[in-house]
């Protein structure tokens, strides 16, 4: 009996039943025989439900109302029927099966549960290795070395001995460790080649974090140029599959593309073709097919978006998978590790409480997708070096959602969920049209060299800045339900720390070639050489560089900055810039635009200072005046605003208001309010960013 039979059941009587149902008793009578409940309603089909939801619209487009898009241009539809995918032929296979898109093995997550991989990067050693020996002491099974000779934006690891001191310890046979290291990834991979040989260990199953393409695209430049640094690249891979069978050289961080604003398709596409260039590079330098796809493994984004998210795991193990088999790699290499990330770029500075619901989602996502290790941020990273509570409340989410929820323990749930098939094979279609794109720049080096690959996520990113910016995608905390009085969180600093200068001697290095030019680097690190020597003798005449190197985003950055500003206001003046409510009427009145305005404008960092109501001129003025405010803004009924507004807005500008907003759109009304002294109107789809934008702008004019 096949593994489908086994863990399938079917309503016929005669086909083979789940192995679970073995507690039943055979002389209980089932819940179909004694219950009919679907004949006692009328047959329902999918034309009857879009007649009755036609009726619900009123005649509003149901493309407009209930059809939502990606940035890919996907539809998200409301409902998903059988028609929506084809499962006719298992297109997408079983677990551990080809096309590979309902996960690498067969039993997935399910015996021993995703791996629960926490990433480091404070400048100390001594630090660091204190943070992750508590991680590994608590639940987590692996961990992320982010290293920066220079301790700026990662541990300063700059010796052998401040590697060791990093890693003092770990058992490094057991707890696996992936490097990144931009800007000093060759080098840092030696060091880390020499520990594991004084320490003896040859079962290490870590990554060495190489990324040509991916450091080129975000850093800007390499060592050497191009070609020479990917021939470094495939003999550090030859070198790490001869002395360490288990290990990984590459890492394909599609990470960086996504952080530059990249849609999910574009992120694949990226991935694919980053990958297809190091397997040409590899293959071209000895290596066989099945060694080099052995020797590459990829850390995607998740983030919020739970449906794409999902879609985007399994979309990149099935793209991969048909990488693979069209270079010719045999059926065990078609699969490569995948870790999943919390997004960078979905993290905020302001309420950064919010991110632990950003992480859970994204963490969930990654799960329910078969991820073979996820990396869940801590909710303070964006704001400085994460602190105990941060890591904690990272690494517990995983171990909640593991072991509580028991949701590594379920193979594939999303496997035959018509949305998430669909969802899957179209974006999958969507990244491997990106794919050919950059393959027709030449290649993902060429497509980087002439730009294309930043200009068309430059596209993207523009769209959803300007979706950002009219609060049409919602950032919870920041330009949504924005708390102006929250405490400010206090960031972990770490000392400043100085460049690191080469010492010790590197002989001269032997042409990239079987892994025998990382071999001589290794040497040299083993005789004294720091890490500031092996970069300078990797260094070469014409290093490459990029005009436009892919930028480092977060979605909240525009809103926040109009927050710092506020903060530095009311360093300056003693308080935050603030604005009137200027209420018309009775509560019922003015309570939802009222509610609508301090919301648009705190986000801003505008205090809203509510006014008493009514409709007595004189009074809404005095209550103005009193609360020293620079702003005014209109709040009630459409009625009203024809009614007492136009007097109450001229009077506002006669009383000294810089600027009076009125809540709602003018309609019939716009032209008499603005001759009597409205200048803005806010609502629903109008650009809060520029308009708030606007607003400090004039508050410094008029400082």
């Amino acid at each position: 009996m096949g593994a489908r039979e086994r863990w399938t059941c079917t309503e016929t009587a005669d086909a083979p039943t789940s192995k679970r149902d073995d507690t039943l008793s055979d002389d209980k009578p089932s819940a179909e025989s004694n219950l009919s409940l679907a004949a006692d309603f009328p047959a329902a089909g999918h034309d009857q439900w879009l007649r009755l939801v036609d009726k619900v619209l009123a005649g509003a487009p149901f493309e407009k109302k209930l059809l939502s898009r990606t940035y890919d241009g996907l539809g998200i539809q409301p409902l998903y029927t059988r028609a929506d995918w084809n499962a006719a032929g298992d297109p997408s296979g079983l677990p551990g099966g080809v096309p590979f898109t309902r996960g690498g093995r067969v039993l997935g997550t399910s015996v021993d549960g995703w791996d629960i991989r926490q990433s480091h990067r404070h400048p100390d050693p001594t630090t660091v290795n204190t943070e992750i020996l508590n991680d590994l002491e608590r639940g987590v099974a692996s961990i992320v070395l982010v290293v920066d000779p220079n301790g700026e934006n990662g541990t300063a690891v700059r010796t052998a001995h401040d590697l060791d001191r990093a890693l003092q310890g770990v058992q490094l046979d057991l707890a696996p460790v992936v490097l990144q290291a931009t800007g000093a990834s060759l080098a840092a991979s030696v060091l880390l080649m020499n520990l594991l040989d004084q320490r003896r260990v040859k079962a290490f199953a870590g990554n060495f974090g190489l990324d040509v393409l991916g450091e080129l695209a975000v850093s800007g430049k390499l060592a050497a140029d191009v070609e020479t640094e990917l021939a470094r690249m495939a003999d550090a891979a030859a070198h790490v599959a001869a002395i360490f069978p288990k290990a990984r050289a590459v890492n394909i961080r599609t990470v960086v593309f996504h952080s530059a604003g990249a849609a999910d398709a574009q992120e694949l596409g990226c991935a694919m073709a980053s990958g297809v260039e190091y397997l040409r590079v590899m293959t071209a330098a000895g290596l066989d097919i099945d060694s080099a796809c052995g020797q590459i493994a990829f850390t995607a984004a998740v983030d919020a978006d739970f449906f794409m998210s999902i879609a985007k795991v399994r979309a990149l193990r099935k793209l991969w998978s048909r990488v693979a088999e069209a270079c010719g790699a045999g059926l065990e290499n078609r699969t490569a590790p995948i870790t999943a990330c919390s997004a960078p770029r979905m993290m905020s500075k302001r309420d950064p409480w919010v991110n632990v619901l950003r992480t859970t989602v994204a963490c969930f996502a990654a799960g329910v997708a078969g991820a073979d290790a996820i990396t869940v941020l801590p909710f303070d990273a964006a704001i400085g070096l994460p602190g105990d509570l941060g890591r904690r409340i990272a690494r517990n989410t995983q171990i909640v959602l593991q072991e509580e929820s028991s949701l590594a323990r379920v193979v594939d749930p999303a496997g035959g969920a018509w949305m998430f098939e669909r969802l899957t094979d179209e974006l999958a279609e969507k990244a491997w049209a990106f794919f050919q794109e950059i393959e027709k720049q030449g290649g993902m080096a060429k497509a980087l060299a002439v730009g294309f690959v930043a200009g068309e996520i430059a596209k993207v990113h523009a769209e959803r800045a300007k979706n950002i910016g009219k609060r049409k995608d919602v950032i919870t905390g920041v330009s949504e339900f924005p708390n102006i009085h929250e405490a400010t969180f206090a960031a972990v600093r770490a000392a400043a720390t100085r460049p690191a200068r080469p010492s010790g001697a590197v002989p001269p290095l032997p042409v990239p070639g079987k892994g025998k030019f990382t071999a001589a680097l290794a040497k040299a690190a083993a005789g004294g050489a720091n890490i500031a020597a092996l970069m300078k003798a990797c260094s070469g005449t014409k290093p490459a560089t990029l005009g436009n190197p892919l930028p480092n985003l977060r979605l909240a950055e525009g809103f926040e900055q109009l927050r710092d500003a506020s903060d530095e206001f009311k360093a300056t003046y003693g308080g935050w810039p603030a604005i009137f409510l200027a209420n018309i009427g009775t509560v019922a009145d003015f309570t939802g635009r009222a509610a609508f305005a301090k919301n648009f404008f705190e986000a801003g960092g505008i205090e809203a200072i509510p006014g008493a109501g009514g409709a007595e001129v004189a009074a809404i003025v005095q209550d103005f005046k009193g609360s020293a405010a620079s702003f005014a803004v209109l709040c009630g009924t459409d009625a009203l605003y024809a009614g007492p507004g136009a007097a109450i807005a001229k009077a506002l500008k006669d009383a000294g208001a810089a600027v009076v907003y009125l809540a709602g759109r003018g309609g019939d009304q716009e032209a008499a309010l603005r001759a009597a002294g409205v200048d803005e109107f806010i609502f629903i789809g109008c650009d809060a960013k520029a308009i708030l934008t606007s607003a400090h702008q004039r508050l410094a004019a008029g400082r």
